[in-house]
């Protein structure tokens, strides 16, 4: 059964990870999610910066966004865990709070719009669980990636709130690791799984800290025996691939056994018999080559 949801692409991902939204439009019909899309998005906006700049900017801009699917009587679906919580707590706060709601709709009422609380926003990995479920994923799969040890990082955005997004156990997240498992590859475990990538240090414009997370990140994974990590967030993407040059620079333990990472469509593609070629893996930073994966 084919359920059709809005595409919301995000910023990151169509300017920096165009193989992930092309794979994106290949990949999901196959199992069974169709994506409308829709040229009136705008960033979601980000979940860091411009919510600590301004909560009601945030909140309105968010909003219209939600409106626009509301219009076309389609639930929000993102491949980007910052998208999911900017949205999804947007959605939920103004559901809560009708005072809060009617000064944003008083700002939407001048571009024609309002926002009505009548979709649901998720993110691509709560679809495989809340709506196609994982047993059923694993029947569509046409290539396991037996073999493929991989550390998964859900990343922080995904996770929390937890009384908002109510995905998984944010200290100790488990269903990546399922999904892992479900394509056929073998999930790592590792101590600093549910740790920030510390994408968020460097936005805050502390390179050093930022470096230091992904360092303690990388040595687990080396330690554990993964291959690669796989991520379901763009901003934590570039920065275990990009970053992870960066931070070599200080710690020369992470030139000695990269760590590539692949995105979590990415892995699904894999496992939908797409070739490394097919999914775009020459535009990632680290490499390694490909036999050297299991």
């Amino acid at each position: 059964m084919i359920a059709s949801y809005l595409f919301f692409k995000g910023c990151t991902i169509p300017a920096s990870l165009p193989n992930v939204e092309k794979l994106a439009r290949e990949i999901l019909p196959e199992i069974g999610i169709n994506l409308v899309e829709s040229d009136e998005f705008t960033c979601c906006p980000d979940p860091i910066r411009l919510q600590g700049a301004s909560q009601y900017f945030w909140m309105a801009s968010a909003a219209r966004n939600i409106a626009i699917a509301e219009e076309k009587k389609l639930n929000i679906m993102t491949l980007c865990n910052g998208c999911e919580n900017t949205l999804a707590i947007v959605n939920y706060k103004l559901r809560k709070n009708s005072e809060l709601k009617r000064r944003v709709n008083e700002v939407l009422k001048e571009i024609g719009r309002e926002f009505k609380g009548t979709i649901k926003v998720r993110h691509f990995l709560q679809i495989l669980k809340e709506d196609i479920g994982l047993n059923n994923l694993k029947k569509m799969i046409k290539n396991p990636l037996t073999g493929l040890k991989v550390a998964g990082h859900p990343g922080c955005h995904l996770l929390m709130p937890n009384d908002i997004l109510k995905f998984d156990n944010p200290v100790d997240p488990e269903f990546y690791d399922q999904f892992i498992a479900a394509l056929g590859a073998t999930p790592v475990d590792y101590l600093t799984k549910s740790d920030c990538c510390g994408v968020s240090l460097s936005l805050a414009g502390d390179q050093e800290a930022s470096n230091r997370c992904i360092q303690n990140k990388l040595i687990d994974i080396q330690l554990s025996g993964a291959r690669f990590i796989s991520t379901a967030c763009p901003a934590c993407f570039n920065q275990f691939d990009f970053g992870q040059i960066i931070a070599a620079r200080d710690y020369p333990q992470l030139q000695e056994k990269p760590i590539p990472v692949l995105y979590a469509i990415e892995l699904l593609a894999l496992a939908m018999g797409r070739s490394f070629d097919d999914i775009g893996y020459n535009l990632h930073r680290i490499k390694i080559p490909v036999e050297e994966m299991v």
